[in-house]
C-alpha cells in the first residue's frame, strides 16, 4: 500500500511537470496579409509598389512571446500571383532587414536584398498561380537567413520576375505564415 502511494506521488508529481511545461511553452503561428487592401502590380518598369513592410510586433502573439521565442521553425506563405505578360516568368520573393531602403528596380533590389526567401515559382503568360502554405515550403529557400531577421520582427518582402528587364505581376493576395516555438 505504501508504495502505492509513492508510485501515485511521484505520476502526479510528473503530471504536473509536465504540464507545467506544455504550458511555458508552445507552438504559434501567426498569420500576416500583406495583400489586400487591394491588388498590387509589380514591373520592372515601376518596382516601387512592389515592397511590402512587415511589422511582427503588431501581432499579438509574437509581440507576447518576443523575448520567450526559441525558435522560428518555418516560413509559408499563401499567395495569388497573376503574370500580366505572354511569356513565362519565375516568382521569386527578397527578404530584406533593412525596412527604409528602397530599389529602383527588381535587379537591384535582387541584387542587394539580405536574402532570396521564395524562389523557382513559374507563372505562365497570362495565367494566375495560387499557391497555399503547404505548397509554398518547397519553394522557400534560405531558411537559417529568414529565421534571422525573422526574429526582430520588422522586415520588408521585394517579389520580383525572371526575366527582371521585362516583368509584369498583379499580386492579389500574398500572406505570409510565420510558426514560431516559444518557451
Amino acid at each position: 500500500m505504501k508504495r502505492s502511494k509513492i508510485i501515485l506521488a511521484v505520476a502526479a508529481a510528473a503530471v504536473i511537470v509536465i504540464a507545467a511545461g506544455c504550458i511555458m511553452t508552445g507552438t504559434f503561428v501567426i498569420t500576416v496579409k500583406l495583400v489586400p487592401p487591394g491588388p498590387v502590380t509589380v514591373s520592372n518598369a515601376d518596382y516601387t509598389e512592389g515592397r511590402q513592410q512587415v511589422d511582427l510586433t503588431q501581432e499579438s502573439d509574437f509581440a507576447d512571446n518576443q523575448d520567450k521565442i526559441k525558435d522560428i521553425d518555418n516560413i509559408g506563405f499563401y499567395a495569388s500571383v497573376k503574370n500580366n505578360l505572354n511569356d513565362p516568368v519565375t516568382f521569386q520573393l527578397f527578404l530584406e532587414k533593412d525596412t527604409a531602403k528602397d530599389w529602383d528596380s527588381a535587379q537591384e533590389a535582387a541584387d542587394s536584398c539580405t536574402a532570396l526567401i521564395l524562389t523557382s515559382l513559374t507563372i505562365p503568360g497570362k495565367k494566375t498561380v495560387t499557391i497555399d502554405w503547404n505548397e509554398s515550403l518547397k519553394y522557400v529557400t534560405g531558411l537559417n537567413d529568414i529565421k534571422k531577421i525573422l526574429e526582430t520582427g520588422h522586415f520588408s518582402l521585394y517579389p520580383v520576375a525572371i526575366p527582371r528587364d521585362n516583368f509584369s505581376l498583379t499580386i492579389d493576395s500574398l500572406v505570409i505564415i510565420v510558426t514560431l516555438t516559444g518557451g
